[in-house]
């Protein structure tokens, strides 16, 4: 089979419109290898915030049972004294006892009220911490989208590459081809 002349201006237009769809395709790439990274740093922000919120969480739930095991350690010290007095107690000790009981059963309510916010807020960071790890999650499914993405546009450019080198069109429509399956990815990585 004789092989078919192309003249040495088409041999050029087409060689342009090839390096032109591989400057497009290496722009696409670079978008998307942007907006991969983007969401891979928002991940490990949302991860770091997620854990600092537990933490704040599991020190507000530590605070709030130290202080109910005071307010139980206070009311059995209340009984104690309660039963000494039945007890024969002089009137200065009956004094000095009713004096503590009153103490701490004033502290006690103190207690319970700080109990009522510290708890409070550790479940808002609790829950707050929830939102982060999934906030953390969804960029992770968007970064690795991304990044799937970010593979096939350059297997694409390097199909398109090889166009030039050996003059078969056949490599440029596959790099055209995994190009844009690069190219949906990246938008439903977007559209998450």
């Amino acid at each position: 089979m004789s092989e078919i002349e192309i003249p040495e201006n088409l041999k050029d237009d087409a060689e342009k419109r090839i390096g032109l769809t591989i400057a497009i395709v290496a722009i696409l790439l670079a978008v998307v290898s942007s907006l991969g990274k983007d969401e891979d740093n928002e991940k490990i922000v949302a991860e770091v915030k997620a854990a600092s919120l537990e933490v704040k969480a599991s020190n507000g739930f530590a605070w709030y049972q130290s202080k109910r095991n005071r307010q139980g350690m206070n009311d059995l010290f209340i009984e104690q004294m309660r039963i000494e007095a039945l007890g024969s107690a002089t009137p200065a000790q009956t004094a000095a006892m009713k004096e503590a009981e009153k103490r701490l059963t004033a502290k006690n309510a103190e207690y319970k009220d700080e109990n009522e916010k510290i708890l409070k807020e550790a479940e808002e960071f609790r829950k707050e911490s929830v939102k982060e790890q999934s906030g953390a999650h969804h960029s992770a499914k968007a970064g690795d989208r991304y990044n799937k993405a970010e593979i096939f546009l350059q297997v694409g450019v390097v199909f398109c590459s090889i166009t030039l080198l050996t003059k078969k069109r056949g490599f440029f429509y596959t790099g055209i081809g995994l190009a844009v399956v690069g190219v949906v990815i990246g938008v439903s990585a977007f559209m998450m």
